[in-house]
């Protein structure tokens, strides 16, 4: 008898007894939905200032694509002044011994805080 992946799963719950949750239409867990929504929600109104700014602006950059999903960068926020970084513990020689990827990864970062700081009033 072929038995396929999830039918055994859910099938080895009841008879270890062990609820697989997670994997249940019933859990606690967000939907996607719940979770890109929250991820791509509007930043807070056009007066926001100092550090809450800041970090909206960080968060906006952050959704940039980046090399392989690693997320490479490191952000410095000063009081008029955001600093980009590369996160080297992040790379992934494997794939790109020479960085190029880590870089071309923080200009998209980069280039996401711009647009963010523009629709906020502010120039980079």
């Amino acid at each position: 008898m072929i038995i396929s992946k999830r039918r055994f799963i859910s099938s080895a719950a009841g008879i270890f007894g062990a609820p697989l949750s997670a994997c249940s239409p019933g859990s606690d867990i967000d939907t996607y939905d719940a979770v890109a929504e929250r991820t791509w929600r509007a930043s807070p109104p056009r007066g926001a200032q100092g550090a809450a700014l800041a970090l909206e602006l960080v968060r906006y950059a952050t959704l940039a694509p980046s090399s392989h999903n690693t997320q490479c960068w490191k952000f410095v926020i000063e009081d008029r002044a955001i600093t980009i970084l590369p996160d080297l513990s992040r790379r992934c020689p494997a794939v790109d011994p020479d960085d190029h990827h880590v870089f071309v990864t923080l200009g998209c970062a980069a280039e996401n805080l711009v647009h963010a700081a523009l629709a906020h009033g502010l120039k980079a």
